[in-house]
């Protein structure tokens, strides 16, 4: 057995989107649990975690756990496009208020973590810092301009917060309430990823890989496409389960013809984008904690797995019937329906790191698959760095 005495294998890393006006990723919360506290230095901590961030990823919200790390943090050099999420107690303590604007003029953009109802009319928080706001019981669109919110589990207030009031991000999308003011039958595809995929076909440029991410945006529309050339319209002989080979059977003409045949129909409902986009960076992550090295038919495969797992939230229908429809792998069908063979790990691993309140749950996951802490913190880091240029047609990799 090798020991890892790296920063990296010594903390658990979890994240939670947070959605802007647009319902795009505007920023991460990465949470960060020191499981081995004493192996743990803010210096390489945040060396570890921004070190070269990309100008083009979302901002990066540090959530450290462990007190006496996030104290470290403070005194340490800032990194480049990220936060640090602090406590709003420590603001109104005489002896870390000091702490607090020293951080603030080191170039540290600090978030104050507090109850929207403890502000007491203020508008911002000391030393120019954004507050990340949970909402009571009682709420009046006040004081949210230009802060992050929590706390909203209802599609209005989503919209009241982010349209309205005029905040800066939501965390925690009200998934749940946003689906069932659709749960009179299954959603169709997403507008928006249609209408990116009909631009790229009519580029001469386009290439299957970046048409593939592209289309990768949107499960209900992966699951159709299976669907769709493995129908009796088409014929074959052997059975698609591979989304690539689908596209390849497809062609860019009759693509484009089915999809400009199903634009009237697609959901122009952007409420919709968080729920579908955060199956994707889940998907995603699944793809990126496979051995560095894997052929792309073996990640494409991962992320159909993954993508494919939540897809009765969408279509309204067990997923179980849902996924015989259509040739896949066995491997696929015991990961999803089985919890159990050599992508159920993958699978595992992905939803303990996406899922809010399972940090403390990470360690022991990984544990049970035979996977270091090392290897899904840094799959997790390679995922967000990516998350906003992944469908880019710079790279021809799948990512």
């Amino acid at each position: 057995m090798i020991i890892s005495h790296t920063v990296l294998d010594s903390i658990a890393l979890g994240y939670e989107p947070v959605w802007n006006r647009a319902r795009e990723l505007a920023a991460v919360r990465l949470g960060v649990r020191a499981v081995h506290p004493e192996s743990v230095d803010a210096p390489h901590l945040m060396q570890a975690l921004g070190d070269d961030w990309p100008e083009s990823a979302p901002v990066l919200i540090l959530a450290i756990e462990n007190p006496r790390l996030l104290q470290q943090a403070l005194t340490c050099e800032p990194v480049h496009n990220t936060w640090l999420e602090v406590p709003g107690e420590l603001f109104e303590q005489v002896e870390t208020q000091a702490r607090l604007a020293q951080a603030a003029r080191r170039g540290h953009r600090l978030l104050r973590r507090t109850d929207l109802a403890a502000l007491r009319g203020e508008a911002v928080a000391p030393a120019d810092t954004r507050n990340l706001l949970r909402l009571g019981a009682e709420f009046t669109p006040r004081g949210l301009l230009g802060q992050l919110v929590e706390g909203v589990s209802t599609q209005v207030l989503a919209r009241e917060c982010l349209d309205a009031a005029g905040a800066w991000g939501l965390l925690h999308w009200p998934d749940a309430d946003v689906l069932q003011a659709h749960n009179q039958g299954p959603l169709n595809y997403d507008a928006a990823v249609v209408k990116q995929i009909l631009m790229a076909i009519g580029d001469e440029d386009c290439s299957l890989e970046h048409l593939e991410r592209l289309v990768r945006q949107d499960p209900v529309l992966v699951y159709r496409i299976l669907l769709l050339v493995n129908s009796a319209a088409y014929g074959l002989r052997h059975e698609i389960a591979s989304l690539r080979h689908a596209l390849m059977m497809l062609g860019f003409r009759e693509l484009g013809r089915w999809l400009a045949e199903q634009l009237p129909h697609c959901e122009p409902e952007r409420d919709l984008h968080p729920v579908r986009y955060a199956m994707v960076m889940r998907a995603r992550l699944a793809q990126h904690l496979l051995a560095a090295g894997s052929d792309d038919n073996l990640r494409g495969e991962v992320y159909t797995a993954a993508l494919l797992s939540q897809l009765d939230r969408l279509l309204h229908q067990p997923l179980g019937e849902l996924l015989y429809r259509l040739p896949l792998s066995g491997r696929v069908f015991d990961a999803v329906l089985r919890n159990e063979g050599p992508y159920h790990p993958l699978l595992d691993v992905a939803r303990a790191q996406g899922t809010p309140g399972e940090l403390h749950r990470l360690p022991v996951v990984c544990q049970r698959h035979e996977l270091s802490l090392e290897h899904v913190n840094r799959a997790l880091i390679r995922m967000l760095a990516s998350s906003r240029t992944h469908a880019s047609p710079r790279s021809e990799r799948m990512m």
